[in-house]
Parts: structure tokens; sequence; C-alpha cells
């Protein structure tokens, strides 16, 4: 037996396949048995690239140059190198480059033999472990402990590495239908990820070595798609396949086989290949083209379904082809990509060209088309509609008048003026039924034509600022623990559940230490960091808070953070504290100032100090109004804690802020960043930063939502903080909402810094965040103290110098407007428009325009500098036709 194995051994080293497979076929089940726990665990011999020795260099002919007469020599001399004057000098140059050019070529094919020699033994090597495999394979008992063997966790021991090169040996050794069970296995077990797309290859030489047929399951289908085959051309493979007509239907119908397809290098190869194959007519068109339909149909995320969108518009489809597909088409106009909802659309207009569509079908498109968001579509849809009648598509043009931008819902109007003399009574009717959901200009202008009266103002109850809600109940030991595995999984940007994490934790370690260690011992991840250290020391074990790989120096306030946890990390395994002065009392942030006096009272009397960070977030966390009991109570207060605790409540401090204009910077676009004044203000909050600097110094954006609570009665300092990074993403990148709502939950007068945060957050790209910016709107329009005209000048400013798009404030205004924040949106408006008027027509100027009209007040007169200018301006385009109309509403003879 050992001479067996010896044998074996030197097959695996010579990385023979059918010699291995000859071996093994020749063995018994027991000799098999025998063999297998040492192949288990036999490492192959490494391969070590040859060792490359080049020639020696063989000598070059010296060139024939002239002796006598003029001759010219053209050469490259390096920087401070003398130019030669005579014929030996020259002579001695070109020898030395010879030379040089002679070694730079021979280090190149040194370099190109080693890295061929690497190539060579590192292919050595993976065939080595694939005769390995081969023979653990061949040797195990039963197909179902060949399959273990291929799909055993890391932790059994490395993952054997298949090969489709071993399949005839493997067949050879265990015969066809051991190798065709094997392959059914393997094919039911191909969904994984990572070991399926690994064993994919050997898994389908496999099959087609067995006879098995084309894999039936949508795992093993998007495994097929996505390996690379087909060198040079993949057409060429898939056209000899007799598998492709099975997987055909798979790549439209099938969710994972998409995913695939739109993916890695089958989303550069698939397509081209697909073309190619139904230009020579080995896949019919009409497959494709119905398939791709079928999968835009469908939806998902733009990045799968664009490959399906590119290979249809490749395709060019006929009007002839198209004809049967006019519901998929008109069901595609709803898509979220517009540039499929225009694919469609331009495809049903090339249709009704030749074949007019009937009346259902038009009904059905108006509805969809007018629904859509986009200008371009909608618009397209209002010019083709201007030849049709409109009786027997009004119910879709009812659609139009409920628009969002007042623009197209007036252009739809004009449409069903024209045609209203042609109308019936019942259609008129209907129109009325709709009067009392309409608003605004398209409402009053639409009861005049009706001869009805028109709706009455919808009455929005005035918005009271709610004080905010107190915070949830402290964790019990099986809570903090739930919580704890939420933040190492995904990270801690909720300041209501980091509050409560560290208030428990300090419970946790003052209760019963020994569940605690239990408890959160195992939770404890294997990096180091402030929170792993927390943790570790809330079940009395010591883990380094340092954090490791910090790229760039992190934001002062970041370093606060870090800080609070790292400093009770240090008490919990010196000194338990009873309780933390800073947990808040609510979920805005404030502390109880009653809870933190008697706090420090206790720790006078039993001989304790809190510490630095902790005292610095509670003094941080006071509110702006405390009680004169507290006060006088804390005068009597003797530690050094108890002190600053009085100081604090006897300061109020208001830090200055302001906002510079920041020109153009390398890879960076010109801002508007606010700026802080420190004086007065903990060295925590202070950046010793300018404006310049605060650009380029913008790091890592991970745990933003936490700020606000920090000084919850200073908005304005918080916001001075945070608005680079909101002013960073308006373009591009994102900023967690949440920021938005702590700002607006925090207390302080509004300032340059809150001003310019909103500006920036409601013009950002991201819808998301837009609408965060207008329901932040209307929670800080409740406030008595708040005033949104600086958010309108600010937002003035930054599109006036082209900084912001204007179109993208438009919409979360409109939302506050219909939420009954009116006189915010006036502010907002009223104070940004007399600084855009002035330069005339721009895009969505007259969508502001008519906002602030809807918005103006009337119970007072209102005056917007350069609107009167422009309402006069004899020429007619949107601008000055809503203008016109704003201008109307304010002299009380328009619609309100």
């Amino acid at each position: 037996m050992r001479d067996r194995w010896r044998e074996v051994c030197a097959l695996i080293d010579e990385a023979d396949f059918d010699a291995l497979g000859e071996t093994l076929a020749g063995l018994d089940a027991a000799g098999r048995a025998t063999l297998l726990p040492a192949l288990e665990a036999h490492t192959p011999t490494r391969a070590e690239p040859k060792p490359v020795v080049l020639p020696p260099p063989e000598p070059e002919p010296e060139p024939e140059l002239p002796t006598s007469g003029s001759f010219g020599v053209a050469f490259m001399i390096a920087p401070g190198e003398e130019v030669p004057r005579d014929l030996a000098g020259i002579r001695a140059l070109m020898a030395r480059q010879r030379s040089q050019r002679q070694e730079r070529q021979r280090g190149f094919e040194q370099q190109r033999l080693e890295w061929r020699a690497m190539h060579e033994a590192r292919e050595l090597n993976e065939r080595r472990h694939a005769v390995l495999a081969m023979a653990v394979l061949g040797c195990a008992p039963t197909v179902a402990d060949a399959v273990k063997r291929l799909y055993r966790p890391w932790s059994a021991g490395p993952s054997l590495r298949v090969s489709p090169e071993m399949v005839p040996g493997l067949l050879r050794a265990r015969g066809a239908d051991w190798g065709a069970s094997l392959a059914r296995q393997l094919l039911r077990r191909s969904g994984s990820r990572i070991r399926g797309a690994a064993h994919w290859p050997f898994t389908e030489a496999l099959m087609r070595a067995v006879g098995a047929g084309p894999p039936d399951t949508p795992a093993a289908v998007a495994q097929y798609v996505a390996m690379r085959r087909g060198n040079p051309s993949l057409a060429a493979a898939l056209a000899a396949d007799p598998w492709l007509d099975h997987v055909v239907p798979y790549l439209f119908d099938d969710d994972r086989v998409a995913a695939a397809f739109a993916t890695g290098v089958a989303s550069r190869d698939w397509p081209p290949a697909l073309l190619e194959l139904a230009a020579s007519g080995r896949i019919d068109r009409r497959v494709l083209i119905a398939g791709c339909l079928r999968r835009l149909r469908a939806g998902g995320r733009k990045g799968l379904l664009q490959p399906y969108l590119d290979l249809l518009k490749q395709l060019a489809p006929t009007r002839d082809e198209l004809a049967g597909h006019r519901q998929e088409l008109i069901g595609l106009l709803t898509a979220p990509m517009s540039t499929v909802a225009n694919l469609a659309y331009t495809g049903l207009r090339d249709l009704h060209r030749v074949s007019a569509l009937d009346p259902a079908a038009l009904l059905e498109i108006t509805q969809s088309m007018l629904s859509r968001q986009e200008k371009t579509l909608v618009r397209a849809h209002l010019k083709w509609l201007r030849t049709l009648p409109v009786e027997p598509l009004l119910d879709g043009l009812v659609v139009g008048l409920f628009h969002p931008v007042p623009e197209l819902a007036d252009a739809t109007l004009d449409l069903i003026e024209r045609g209203l003399p042609a109308l019936s009574a019942e259609s008129r009717n209907r129109l009325r039924d709709e009067l009392p959901a309409l608003d605004g200009a398209v409402a009053h202008r639409l009861a005049g034509l009706l001869g009805a009266a028109p709706p009455a103002p919808v009455a929005v109850p005035p918005r009271v600022a709610e004080p905010p809600a107190q915070m949830p109940p402290p964790l019990g030991l099986g809570a903090l623990a739930g919580e704890l595995a939420i933040v190492f999984r995904k990270g801690n940007d909720d300041p209501v559940r980091y509050e409560l994490l560290l208030d428990g934790l300090v419970r946790a370690a003052r209760g019963d230490r020994a569940a605690a260690e239990r408890v959160l011992r195992p939770m404890v991840p294997q990096w180091t960091g402030p929170w792993p250290a927390v943790v570790a020391a809330a079940t009395g074990n010591y883990v380094s808070a340092e954090t490791p790989h910090r790229w760039a120096e992190p934001h002062p306030v970041t370093r606060f953070l870090e800080r609070r946890v790292t400093e009770l990390a240090e008490r919990l395994l010196k000194e338990l504290p009873p309780a933390l002065l800073a947990t808040p009392a609510t979920v805005a942030g404030h502390v109880d100032p009653a809870r933190v006096l008697t706090l420090l009272r206790t720790a006078e009397d039993d001989g304790w100090q809190p510490g630095h960070a902790d005292l610095t977030q509670a003094i941080l966390r006071l509110p702006r109004e405390v009680d004169e009991v507290v006060h006088a109570s804390a005068r009597r207060l003797a530690s050094p804690a108890g002190r600053r605790f009085a100081a604090a409540l006897t300061t109020r401090v208001e830090p200055r802020t302001w906002v510079e204009e920041v020109g153009p910077q390398p890879y960076r676009s010109g801002r508007r960043i606010a700026m802080l004044d420190p004086t007065g203000l903990p060295a925590e909050l202070t950046e010793p930063l300018d404006a310049v600097q605060r650009i380029n110094h913008l790091g890592w954006t991970g745990g933003l939502p936490l700020w606000p609570m920090i000084a919850p009665s200073h908005r304005e300092v918080m916001a001075a903080h945070l608005q680079p990074f909101v002013a960073k993403a308006v373009d591009r990148g994102t900023i967690p909402t949440a920021i938005l709502s702590g700002l607006a939950t925090a207390d302080g007068p509004p300032g340059p810094a809150m001003w310019s945060t909103m500006a920036y957050a409601l013009a950002n790209h991201r819808q998301p965040v837009r609408l965060a910016a207008g329901d932040a709107l209307i929670a800080l329009a409740a406030r008595p103290d708040w005033d949104s005209a600086g958010i309108g000048a600010e937002l003035g400013a930054l599109a006036a110098a082209g900084r912001i798009v204007l179109q993208r404030v438009v919409q979360p205004l409109t939302e506050v407007l219909r939420a009954g924040a009116r006189e915010a949106v006036w502010q907002v408006t009223s104070a940004a428009l007399p600084m855009l008027l002035p330069d005339g027509a721009r895009p969505a100027l007259a969508d502001l325009v008519t906002l602030a009209a809807d918005a103006a007040p009337g119970d007072r007169p209102v005056d917007v500098p350069g609107l009167a200018a422009l309402a006069a301006d004899p020429r007619r385009n949107r601008l000055t036709e809503a203008a016109r109309r704003f201008a109307a509403r304010a002299a009380g003879t328009g619609p309100r």
C-alpha cells in the first residue's frame, strides 16, 4: 500500500489526470477507502518558477561614420550631459547609448520570461490541486460523500479546486453512472454564489460528458450565463451549443438569470453575441424582442434593466415586429425608467402612424403619459393630443389636470378648453365633479370655463410645535444584547439607540456582572475600537479602544463622540459610575437639569467625580429654560464639576455664525460654507479650519445623525458643523436624512448656518433628501421663533451663482405648501425671487413664481421686487405669464 501511495503522490505532482484515473480505476472500494484519509490530508508539492538566465549579450556592430566631409548625427542626451564635439566623442556616446538600449531590452526580456515562468508554475500548481481533488472525489464512498467534500465549510478544511480537465479521469475511475448521479447532485447545489460559481465549469463539463442534458434550474442557468466561455467568440460557442435554445427563455423570465446576464463579463459579452446570433438566424429576432419587452415589463433596478434596453435598441425592431406587442408597450409607459417609457412611447407613435390605435388604447396611453414626472415626455404627448379628439380621451386629460408641474397642468387645460364646445353634457359634468379636488389657478380657470363656482380653499389647520417625546424606557440585558447586535452589524447612526446603549451598559455593569459577562462577552467583535472596548469593559474585560487604519483625522465632533465612549470604558473598568449625567430625558437630546443636579449632589456626598466628557455632554444638553430652583441649588455645589454646572446654568452662549463664499478648488466646485466663531464653546465643538480647509478636509460621513443631539439647545452650532457635508452632497454622494430631522427637533434661534444647510438640502440631487428637507421645514415652520426668509435668500444666492439646480427646489416646497406651511413657503419664495427675476428666464423660475403666487398671503399686500416689471413685459413665455398671473392675484383681480 505504501508503494501505491507513493505512486499516487507522484502522479499528483506530475498533474497526470489520465494516469491517476487509470490507477484509481484499478482499486476496489476498500483500496479507495484506505487512500481517502491520506489524500484529504495531503498537500501537493508547490511548484516554484524556474530560474531565468539570459544568454550573454552579443556585441552589436559599430556603425560606420564618415571620416571626412560634412554629416549630421541625431541623438538624445540626458540633462546635464555634454554634447560631444569630435568624432571620438560621438562614437563613445553612441556606444554608451547602444549598451543602455541593450540592457533595457534584456531587462524587458527578463521580466517577460520571469512572468511566463511564474504563470507556468501557477498553472502547474492549479493542475496538481485539481488532480488531488479528482483523487478525493474518486475515492469518496458515495456520491453524497463526494458532494459533501465539494461543499464542505471552510472550517473543515480548504475547498477542493475542481477543474473540467479532471472529468475524463474521474469517469474512468468511477464510471458514467456514478458521474451522472454526481452531476445531478451538483446541479441541485449550484445555487451557492461563491462555491457554485467556482464549481460550475466542472459541473457543466461533467453534465456534458455524461449526456445529462441542459441545466433545468434557474440557479444553474445563472451559473451557465455568468461563466466566461467562447475564447475568442462567444457567439460561435453559443451557436454550436445545443443547450442554447433551452437557456434563452431563462434570460428574460427569471430574475436570477437576468441578474447574471446584467452583471460582470456576461453584460459585456452576451448582448453582442445575441445580436450576432439573431443576425445569422441562429436565434429568432422575434424571440429576443418579445423577451426584452417581458423583462422590461417585469421591472427592477436600472442596472438590471439597462442591458435589455440596450439590446432592444440595437435590435431596432420594425413596426411589423412591434405590432404584436402593443399591450406590452402600453404597460411600459409607466416604467420607472424614463428611457424605457420613451422607447415604448416612440414605438406606439410609429404604430399609430401605420394603423390608428383604438380609442381605449389611446386613453390608456394618455393616462399613463400624463401621470409621468418627466416634462419632456408629458409635453410630447400633449403635442400629439392636439391632433386627437378630446371627448374619448377626457378621463386621461383629467389626470393631467392634477400634474404637480403647474405648466403641464395648464397645458392640459388648454387642450380641454379647445375641445370644450364639442363636449357632451356628461363630459362637462365629469369635469365639474373634479373641481373640488383641484386647487390653484387650474381649479379657478376650469370653474370659469364651466360657469361653476370656484372651489373653496381647503382649510389646513395651523401646525403647532409639539414638545419632544420622552426617551424610551431603559434597556434590560436581553434588549441591550439585541440592540448591540444591530450596532455591530449595521453601525450606530440612531442617536436615541446610542444613548440607550450607553445607559444600558452602565446598568448592566452595576447589576449582575456575571450575567452581563455571559450575555455580552460573546458579542465583543474581533476588531478594536471604542464600542468593542466599552462592551468588553461592561463585562470586566479589556479591549483596546484604538481605531486601526484610520485614513484621515476625524472631525472634532466625531472625536468628542468617541471620547465619551472611551471614557466610559475606562470608568467601567476602574470605578463604576452610578449613572451617566448626559443621558437625555427627551428624544431631542435635552437632559433633565434636576436629575443632573441630583447626581452631582450625590457625587459630592459619596466622594466621586463624573467624567469630563460626560459632564461636558450634559452641559451641552441643558434646555434653554431651566427652573430657578435648579439655579439656586446648583450655586450651593462645591465640587469642581458642580461649580462648572452652576456656571453653565448662568451663562448662555450664542456663538456667531456666518457663510463664506469659496471659489472652485482642485477637483471641487465652489460652495458657500458656514463658519462658526467658537468663543464660549467647549473645546470639543471648535474646529480651527478656514472655509477652504473645511471643503478640502471633509472625511467619512458616518455618525452624522448623532451630531444634532450633542447640542440640542444650539441648533445653529451643530448646523455650522454639518453644513459643509450637506453642501458637498448637493450634486453627488449622499447624506443621512436623519440629520435634517435632528436639526429640526433642536432648539435655538435661526441663523445663516441653518439657512444654508436647509437650502442645500432642498436642492439635493437625491429626492429622499429633498423630501426630508421639506419635512424639516414643516416642523421648523411650526416653531414660533422660526423665520424661513434666510433659506430663500440662500437659495436665491446659490441659484443665481449656478451652484444648485432650481428645479429640484420646487417639488419639496410644493409638498410643504400642501402640508399647510404656507407662510414658510411664502417667506422662502419671496426672499429668493428678487435675486433671480432681474436675470430673466431660467429653468424652473416660472414654477417658482407660480409657487410663490399660491403661497402669497391673502390678508395683506405683497410686493416682490422685479415682479411688476416682468409682468409688464409684452413677450409671451412661461415666466411672463406666471408673473402676470401673480401680479393679478396680488392686485386682487385674479383667482386665489
